[in-house]
């Protein structure tokens, strides 16, 4: 992203669907050469078993992997491949991500639109920690991520973004919502989130939840250990064998389509690269 001197071209959804699955590839790669299990996760996985790739109204690219892959990816991508970076607060304290994404840097993505935040085009990877056994504990981890979440999106976007969807009311709610967040030191909620998420990483539960995605699923850890196979936009990619119960967990009845009003995207950017 830094010292792009060249002429940029805004990209196609078609165009970053393109980069998206050249990042899933050389991730996968990695994984496969390094030892690291890393699997089609969320909505990915789930466009995977019910259309063999991208949901119809879908536009990113999800991935997931066990803390101690996780853990190992992000201490040795960076530097395999000059284009792509990895990145999370982590290994960035300037990062607003408590999950991971690697990034195209040839590209440049700006998140809702130019007046938002400048990244890349990427993929996320979510690392699935351990999991309390006591279920009340596990809905209360759930919370407090939902909570920090929204702070740490509202601590992050400029104060007078306008929202992308609501009224005048909605919008002078979300600018007040904003400006109250600045009294907060500018990483921390982020900070708070990651905390959260590995509250229980040195305790072997023998369950794994996803406390960094938006879902509020738990399994049992050796379900997500093995892996198999599922064809993904006309490639195999690894998923976990037990795929079935952690679409379960994360969906439901996950084959039921959802209602049509639901089958909108949910992301907005504007994408751009090299002419």
């Amino acid at each position: 992203m830094k010292g792009l001197e060249y002429v940029l071209r805004e990209m196609t959804a078609d165009e970053v669907k393109k980069t998206q699955l050249e990042i899933l590839g050389v991730v996968m790669d990695f994984c496969a050469e390094n030892g690291i299990n890393c699997w089609l996760n969320a909505g990915t996985l789930l466009g995977a078993v019910r259309h063999k790739g991208y949901i119809p109204w879908d536009d990113d690219i999800d991935l997931g992997m066990l803390r101690p892959d996780y853990d190992k990816f992000m201490a040795v991508f960076n530097g395999y491949n000059t284009r792509y970076e990895f990145r999370c607060y982590e290994n960035d304290p300037e990062s607003f991500e408590w999950f991971g994404k690697v990034f195209d840097t040839s590209t440049v993505l700006y998140e809702p639109d130019e007046k938002g935040e400048k990244l890349s085009v990427y993929v996320d990877i979510f690392v699935m920690d351990n999991a309390p056994e006591d279920k009340a504990e596990q809905n209360r981890m759930f919370r407090r991520r939902e909570i920090l979440r929204v702070c740490n999106l509202g601590r992050k976007l400029p104060v007078f973004l306008r929202p992308t969807r609501g009224g005048f009311m909605r919008w002078l709610a979300v600018y007040a919502f904003r400006a109250v967040l600045r009294v907060f030191p500018r990483h921390y909620f982020v900070r708070k989130l990651v905390e959260n998420t590995k509250l229980y990483s040195r305790q072997d539960t023998g369950l794994a939840g996803d406390f960094t995605g938006v879902r509020s699923a738990v399994i049992r850890r050796e379900l997500l250990e093995n892996m198999t196979q599922l064809e993904f936009e006309g490639k195999m990619y690894n998923v976990p064998a037990g795929y079935k119960e952690w679409l379960t967990a994360l969906y439901g009845d996950y084959m039921q389509l959802p209602p049509a009003e639901e089958r909108v995207s949910t992301h907005f950017y504007k994408a751009y690269c090299k002419d």
